[in-house]
This record gives C-alpha cells, sequence and structure tokens, in this order.
C-alpha cells in the first residue's frame, strides 16, 4: 500500500474542505438557507441571528411594525407589514357560530405569515404546522359556519383541515398556537370575525 499517495490524498481533501467552509460558522458558504431546509438543528444554528422571513423573502428580516390590525401581538417583532395584513383580512368570508376559543385560534392561524421565528417551520414554501393546533382548532371550530359552510361538515379531522388548506402537519419544529396572547383584552375579538381563504393564501406559497 502507498501510503505517500494516501497522505497526499488526505491532504488534498482537508486544503478543499476547509476552503470551503467558513471558519467563523462551520458551514460551506455555498449553502443558501434552501439547502439547510432538511435540517432544523443546522437552522437553528445558522439563522438564529438573522431570522429571515420567509414566507416574503430571504432577505426581509422581523423589525417594529406598529397597526397591525388582527395581528398586533406581533407588533414589536413582525415578519408583515401593515398593508399586507389588512390585504389578507379584506378578502374573509364571516365566521358564524364560532366561539371565542375558535375565534381566537382562527384569527391566530390566520397571522402565521407575521410570526418572526417562521425561517424554522416556512420550509420549502410549506407552512409546517403542529398537529395539535389542528385538532384543538378543529375542536373548538367543527361547529362554526363560514360561506354558509359548517366546519366539520366539509373536514372530518383538524389534520384534514390544515391539509386540505396547504398545511404540512407535523409534530415538532412547527408553527403552534400561543394561547397566552389572548389572555390580555386587547386581543379579545368581537363574536362576529371572520375566516379568510385559506387555500388563496396558501397557494402563493406552493
Amino acid at each position: 500500500m502507498n501510503y505517500h499517495l494516501i497522505l497526499f490524498y488526505l491532504i488534498s481533501f482537508i486544503f478543499q474542505y476547509t476552503n470551503s467552509v467558513n471558519i467563523n460558522t462551520g458551514f460551506t458558504d455555498a449553502l443558501t438557507l434552501e439547502e439547510y431546509e432538511d435540517d432544523v438543528e443546522l437552522i437553528k444554528i445558522r439563522f438564529d441571528t438573522t431570522r429571515p422571513c420567509r414566507f416574503f423573502s430571504d432577505d426581509r428580516y422581523p423589525k417594529v411594525e406598529k397597526g397591525l390590525a388582527n395581528c398586533s401581538w406581533y407588533e414589536d417583532d413582525a415578519c408583515c407589514k401593515r398593508t399586507e395584513v389588512a390585504s389578507v383580512f379584506e378578502s374573509m368570508f364571516t365566521l358564524h357560530q364560532a366561539s371565542s376559543q375558535c375565534r381566537n385560534m382562527m384569527n391566530y392561524l390566520m397571522c402565521f405569515f407575521c410570526a418572526p421565528d417562521q425561517y424554522l417551520w416556512y420550509i420549502k414554501k410549506h407552512v409546517k404546522i403542529c398537529q395539535t393546533f389542528c385538532d384543538e382548532l378543529y375542536k373548538h371550530c367543527k361547529t362554526a359556519e363560514f360561506s354558509g359552510n359548517i366546519i366539520g361538515t366539509l373536514y372530518k379531522s383538524g389534520l384534514e383541515f390544515c391539509e386540505a388548506n396547504h398545511f404540512n402537519v407535523v409534530t415538532n419544529d412547527c408553527f403552534k398556537f400561543d394561547e397566552n396572547v389572548f389572555s390580555s383584552a386587547p386581543y379579545l375579538f368581537p363574536s362576529a370575525t371572520f375566516l379568510f381563504s385559506l387555500v388563496n393564501l396558501c397557494l402563493v406559497i406552493i
């Protein structure tokens, strides 16, 4: 066995590797955020400091955005703009016969594109939503009606509801409901709220 030849190849490999890796981050410079998407842990390490707003662009980052009607809990650290929220909430159907919990959860779902941590669960142009969120939303909203349709009639489970609206339902590293948001009065909504077309919004991103 030619040990000198083996040593030559080993040194060559190390040289090529160290020249392709950023010594400050330990990651290959050529890799984009999109190429990290199959490893959430790498995304956390690499992008926790920048937190790109991926629903819109890898070049947009969370910032203060006042006047976010219906998504005001994100105002101090938002990926969305006031005009974008207004545009989404303009194209909605009235939601009838809904409990306060249903309204809160549906409203929270509608604001997912404002979340500053979306770089962790907006993967390959799909929202990774927690199955617990889908299940609880369906539990509280299945008797609600919009545009003449009962949610529980159209969909047989929370999984079916979320998947029909192009969400990727998973159990970890996902968009989850924060019930603490609605524990304070400013975020509570009246008895009639709205349900926008989830399909129309999600079709923009697939």
